[in-house]
C-alpha cells in the first residue's frame, strides 16, 4: 500500500538540475570560469549534500566549473561512501577534502589545493577565467596565493545569491514543508505557555520537534517574553513567563531538506489585554500593508513606501529602528536576495519576479513611559506570483494566540 506524502511532491533529480543550471547561467552572465564554494549553503545548493559545523575547518568545498559539473570536495575519509553510495547524481565527482584553514592559519600555501584548481580549470577550458569564491574572509586569505598561482579571485556570492533568488516549484515546496513543521511546533509552544515556563523551555520544544521531523542540523529561535520582547533581544534566555505577558516566538533555523523558516508570531499568557491587542493591530496592519504591494514587476521600494517613517517608531532616523520594518528572500539561507529595508531599498530597488520567495516582518511596540514594556511582532513568508502572491505561513495572525485560557 503506498502512502500519500508532502514529500512526494518533490523531484529530487528536476530540483538538482534547476539549481546546477541557475548556477551555470550566473557564471555566463558574470563572465566567471568556476565557482568555488565553502559555505553550507551553496554546497547544498549545487551538490544536494549536507553537513553542519564543519565551516570553520573549511574542511568541505564544492569547485563547479561553468564548463562542467560541480565537484564535491568532502570531509574526512567518507568521502568514498559519498561518491559510492549517497550521491550517485554526483557522478562519482567527490574528492576528499582539504581542510584548508590550517594552511591559512599557519601562513602557508595549500599547494596540493591550488594544483588541483587550476587542473580542473585547465580541462574545463576555463583556465584563463575568474574563480569566483562565496566566502569575502576566504577572499582575503587567500587573493594573493591564487595570485602568486595566476588565478584571478572574484567575490561570487553577489551572482549566487542573485541566482538562488528565484525558486522552483520543487524548493516552493520543500519551504511549505519547512513552514508546516512550524506550524506544529507553534501549537506545541501554544500549549505550554503558562505561568513559571521560560523562554529557554520554548526553545527546547522547537530543537526536539525539529529532530524529530528530520530537519537539518541545529535549530534556532527567538523566544521573548514580557520586556525581552521591546526591544526584540533575538533569543531566548531563563526568564520566566508571567501572567499578562506578551510573548513572541521567531522559528529562524526549521529547515526541511536545508531550506529556512523564518516565521515570528505573538502569544500571550492568558487573555490579551486591549492594549496588547492595539500593538498587535497596528505590527499586523503594517505588515498587511507592504504584503498588498507584493506581485511581480513590483519592486522592493513599493513595499518599503507602503510603511510609515521611522519616526513611527520613536526613530531619528531608519538606522535606529532598521528591524521594525523589514524583508527577506529565504531559502537554503535565512537571508536571501531580495533584501526589503529602507536602509537603502529606495536607492537600490530590486524588480521582484515570479518564484521569489520573500519574510516579510513587522513590529510595534509600547512607547517610552508607559507602565508596560512589550511589543508584537508577526512574519510571514510569501512566494511572489504575477498579481499577487501565495502565502506559506499559515499559523492565524489576525490576532493574538492567546495562551492558558
Amino acid at each position: 500500500m503506498s502512502l500519500y506524502r508532502e514529500e512526494n511532491k518533490i523531484d529530487l533529480p528536476r530540483m538538482r538540475q534547476y539549481r546546477v543550471e541557475r548556477a551555470r547561467a550566473a557564471m555566463e552572465e558574470a563572465g566567471i570560469g568556476a565557482y568555488l564554494c565553502f559555505d553550507p549553503a551553496n554546497i547544498t545548493y549545487l551538490t544536494d549534500t549536507y553537513t553542519y559545523r564543519l565551516e570553520p575547518l573549511l574542511a568541505r568545498n564544492v569547485l563547479f566549473p561553468r564548463t562542467g559539473d560541480p565537484i564535491l570536495y568532502e570531509w574526512g575519509y567518507r568521502w568514498q561512501r559519498v561518491r559510492d553510495e549517497l550521491a550517485p547524481w554526483l557522478k562519482g565527482n567527490v574528492r576528499p577534502g582539504w581542510r584548508l584553514r590550517f594552511f591559512l592559519n599557519r601562513g602557508l600555501k595549500p599547494k596540493e589545493f591550488l594544483d588541483d584548481l587550476k587542473k580542473v580549470m585547465k580541462e574545463a577550458g576555463v583556465a584563463d577565467q575568474p574563480v569566483a569564491i562565496d566566502m569575502p574572509i576566504v577572499t582575503v586569505d587567500l587573493a594573493e596565493m591564487f595570485k602568486s598561482e595566476g588565478i584571478t579571485l572574484v567575490d561570487g556570492f553577489p551572482s549566487l545569491n542573485k541566482a538562488r533568488g528565484k525558486k522552483s516549484a520543487d524548493e516552493i515546496q520543500c519551504l511549505r514543508i519547512s513552514m508546516a513543521i512550524c506550524d506544529e511546533i507553534f501549537y506545541e509552544i501554544q500549549k505550554t505557555i503558562r505561568p513559571g515556563v521560560r523562554e529557554s523551555d520554548l526553545a527546547a520544544i522547537a530543537a526536539e520537534l525539529s529532530i524529530r521531523r528530520f530537519c537539518d542540523g541545529p535549530v534556532e529561535i527567538v523566544g521573548c517574553s514580557g520586556e525581552n520582547t521591546n526591544p526584540n533581544m533575538l533569543g531566548y534566555s531563563d526568564r520566566p513567563i508571567r501572567p499578562g505577558d506578551m510573548i513572541f516566538v521567531d522559528l529562524p533555523g526549521v529547515r526541511y531538506r536545508s531550506y529556512h523558516s523564518c516565521y515570528y508570531r505573538t502569544f500571550t499568557c492568558g487573555k490579551a489585554t486591549q492594549r496588547q491587542k492595539e500593538l498587535f493591530d497596528e505590527t499586523h496592519d503594517l505588515l498587511y500593508k507592504a504584503m498588498a504591494k507584493i506581485k511581480a514587476g513590483n519592486t522592493t521600494a513599493d513595499i518599503c513606501a507602503a510603511w510609515p517613517g521611522p519616526e513611527h517608531w520613536g526613530g531619528k532616523n531608519w538606522r535606529d529602528v532598521s528591524d521594525c520594518a523589514i524583508g527577506h528572500g529565504i531559502g537554503l539561507h535565512n537571508q536571501e536576495a531580495p533584501t526589503v529595508t529602507p536602509l537603502f531599498s529606495f536607492e537600490n530597488p530590486v524588480t521582484l519576479e515570479e518564484g521569489m520567495c520573500i519574510a516579510i516582518e513587522t513590529f510595534y511596540g509600547s512607547k517610552p513611559g508607559e507602565a508596560v514594556r512589550q511589543g508584537a511582532r508577526i512574519e510571514n513568508i510569501v512566494v511572489v506570483e504575477k498579481d499577487g502572491y501565495e502565502l506559506l505561513t499559515r499559523w492565524p495572525d489576525d490576532k493574538i494566540t492567546e495562551c492558558w485560557i
